[in-house]
């Protein structure tokens, strides 16, 4: 990303965002927006299944035996039912004890339900290739034995992305016939992983892996004498544990490189098929079969993004683990084990049983303590029991015989209860609400999602702490916000998208700067949101960043902007609309925007992109043919587009589809003039002529031009451009709005 700043200063940092498109620039309104977050209509709805002593679901309960607590505080159910079947099942009521005066009267259910709602998903980009076709057994048998004439079923397969193997449909045999399919290309980052374990672990680098830890092993025991007197030199022997100690720093960049992208895809799968799917109403069953994924500590805020996202579409997950189909020891379908749990329980092996103090020891200066405490970080079944009991699902590990653990799903999705109230807190604030469902009849077991984000509809693909910046602008006084300007413009990329860039600027007064000797540092938290027409949240973008300058470059800064360049690739014939926040995390001052944006379908006529004004360019090492480039002069567009007297104002523009000569060469003809107020202005522009080859792969011709301002008086101006192709006798215009201050 691009800085610009007065007097000529160079960038400093670089930062990635997206924004959109406006045809002026805007600020961040001083006065309490208008479209404060309604929350009196909110509903929380939860499902809940209730078991017996013998792990047989119970269906005979009325509303009066659940007592639902959010963050402890007892709250009134506003509906009740209980879904049996295919359809809502008419049950009598028990009545509520009198003094708890918690439970609201029964809703009767609804005439019909349709069938359950199931996703397959085979998670091909954990799963090794020799196991695959176990998974494909799996989910095969389940279609043939569990789907029933009214339920409907869709599958996809994620490999090198996400493949859309089947529609929803209760077609029994074309589901069977998207089953078939496999993807070896979807194992690569699998068996790239496996191959550096294996490698490690047999290639006599002296590694031992254990649990995602390589770590450089010494001889011990009576050979440990001769094989230290065989490895020559003092200097020789540093030298080479120099050399494994780089080889496992490598390893564990590599493989931590490997899971960050297999967990990030897995993640955006998964968010993608709930909000697919949230539209449709009632309990929804995600099957997901994977070995499992690694989550790392900055991938738990993404976790808890797309488990909130299931929650908030009804979407259980339920967890396949694929090493389970191998055969192995068992120790029990739906049996959760971990390396604490083995510690502490007597050994499953009779023949070579361990002591307690034998499964305790310390193993490369770690006890099993210090390895339990990392579990859910870095065992991937953890990360798959996680997501699954965090939805109201269950993981099935560790049995080669699946027939139990997809029976149970089966039941799951036909049998459960619908509980929902209205939150007596409703500040929605961002922050986790644990719910939790107790019974009556403390004989019986109950199993539920265990909280939600107090995050608003329209704001599914945020984290916990991106809402935050939303909730702390809406709920803060006019002081508390500072402005910010956006301008941006609509550039045709190869197919049907545009390539929009967009400049965000923040004035270097309204931000607070931490001094920390020469350098002055400010920080930001910027977010951004795309809707489309039907006010769809379609992607968020943005993050924190920072911006440091010396002494003298912040003298320079006082009276100019921060600005921010990135450019967003948009699908054509789209209305969209943005906003973006930002907060100063010195000042903790926040602002906010509104913008709206069409991208029209592209023609193969001549045509004109949106005109960025600058005050200024810097020279660029870079090819002259990158965008916002002319020759090697890089263009740092404003979106404040504020100028004085005296300024140059730069404009810069491409020209698409100017018919060529035999030479290749176009004939343009180019005009530019000022008004004020519908009037042209006395402000002398020269027009030109160009005559030069069409750069592709989109046929255009870029233009970069610039005038000096003198004589103007204050107030709001356009630039207007007409274009006039010679040869075809085709004319375009197109215009761009800036301010005078004096």
């Amino acid at each position: 990303m691009s800085l610009r700043r007065p007097s000529g200063l160079s960038p400093v940092f670089a930062f990635s965002f997206a924004l959109a498109v406006c045809t002026k620039p805007s600020a961040a309104p001083q006065a309490p927006a208008k479209d404060t977050i309604t929350v009196q209509t909110a509903e929380v709805v939860v499902d809940a299944i209730v078991t017996d002593k013998h792990n047989r679901i119970v269906t005979n309960l009325g509303a009066g035996d659940f007592v639902v607590y959010e963050d402890g505080v007892p709250q009134r159910l506003t509906s009740f039912r209980l879904f049996q079947g295919n359809s809502p099942a008419k049950n009598e009521e028990r009545p509520a004890p009198a003094s708890s005066g918690t439970v609201a009267p029964a809703v009767q259910p609804t005439p019909s339900e349709p069938g359950a709602l199931t996703i397959l998903l085979l998670d091909y980009s954990s799963v090794e290739i020799q196991n695959q076709k176990l998974v494909r057994e799996a989910s095969t048998k389940y279609v043939r034995e569990k789907l029933r004439p009214n339920d409907r079923m869709a599958v996809f397969s994620l490999g090198t992305s996400l493949h859309f193997l089947t529609d929803f449909t209760n077609d029994r045999d074309t589901i069977l016939a998207a089953l078939k399919m496999s993807d070896a290309r979807g194992s690569a980052v699998a068996a790239e992983r496996a191959d550096l374990d294996a490698g490690m672990a047999k290639g006599g680098l002296g590694f031992a892996i254990s649990s995602g830890i390589a770590q450089p092993t010494a001889a011990s025991g009576a050979g440990a004498a001769s094989t230290g007197a065989g490895m020559g030199t003092a200097g020789s022997a540093a030298a080479e544990a120099m050399a494994l100690q780089r080889i496992a720093a490598q390893y564990a960049a590599l493989r931590s490189a490997l899971d960050r992208q297999q967990t990030r895809e897995v993640f955006t799968a998964i968010r993608a098929i709930a909000l697919g799917v949230k539209h449709i109403e009632g309990r929804k069953s995600l099957v997901l079969f994977s070995q499992g994924f690694i989550i790392s500590q900055p991938l738990w805020p993404e976790m808890q993004s797309v488990v909130d996202a299931a929650n908030r579409a009804q979407l259980a997950i339920y967890s396949i683990d694929a090493r389970g189909l191998e055969t192995r020891a068992l120790n029990g379908a739906l049996v959760q084990r971990d390396e604490i749990t083995a510690a502490l329980a007597p050994s499953e092996n009779e023949r070579n049983p361990l002591s307690q103090q034998d499964r305790m020891k310390a193993t490369g200066g770690e006890d099993i303590f210090d390895r339990a405490s990392q579990v859910g970080h870095d065992l991937p079944e953890s990360a798959l029991r996680y997501i699954a009991i965090a939805t109201g699902g269950f993981l099935i590990h560790n049995t080669n015989d699946l027939s139990l653990g997809l029976a149970r799903v089966s039941e799951d999705m036909r049998t459960y209860y619908v509980l929902s109230y209205r939150p007596t807190n409703e500040n929605f604030d961002g922050k986790f609400r644990q719910v939790r469902v107790e019974l009556r009849d403390k004989q019986l077991s109950v199993r539920a999602r265990g909280g939600y984000y107090a995050i608003p509809s329209g704001f599914e693909l945020l984290s916990p702490e991106q809402y935050k910046v939303v909730a702390e602008w809406h709920g803060a006084e006019p002081a508390a916000r500072m402005p910010v300007y956006v301008r941006a413009g609509a550039f045709r990329a190869a197919g049907a998208e545009y390539r929009v860039p967009v400049i965000l600027e923040i004035p270097t007064a309204e931000v607070r700067f931490e001094k920390r000797g020469d350098v002055n540092q400010a920080r930001f938290q910027i977010l951004g949101l795309v809707r489309d027409v039907h006010n769809n949240l379609l992607m968020r973008f943005g993050g924190p960043t920072q911006f440091k300058a010396t002494n003298a470059e912040y003298a320079a800064l006082k009276t100019g902007d921060l600005s921010f360049v990135q450019t967003l690739n948009l699908p054509a014939g789209i209305p969209y609309s943005f906003e973006v926040f930002v907060k100063d995390l010195v000042s903790e001052k926040v602002s906010h925007g509104e913008y709206g944006l069409y991208l029209r379908d592209q023609e193969p006529k001549l045509a004109l992109s949106t005109v960025l004004l600058a005050h200024q360019a810097e020279k660029s090492t870079e090819s002259s043919a990158q965008f916002l480039s002319a020759g090697n002069i890089k263009i740092l567009p404003s979106a404040r587009c504020e100028f004085r007297n005296g300024d140059n104002l730069i404009f810069y523009f491409d020209i698409y589809n100017p018919q060529i000569q035999q030479d290749k060469k176009a004939d343009l003809n180019v005009d530019a003039f000022l008004l004020k107020g519908g009037e042209p202005v006395n402000l002398h522009i020269p027009g030109y002529r160009l005559s030069q080859p069409v750069a592709e792969p989109v046929p255009h011709i870029t233009v970069a031009r610039f005038v000096q301002l003198a004589g103007l008086a204050a107030g709001d101006y356009s630039l207007v451009i007409n274009v006039h192709d010679a040869l075809a006798g085709q004319s375009q215009s197109a215009h761009a709005s800036f301010t005078v201050v004096n």
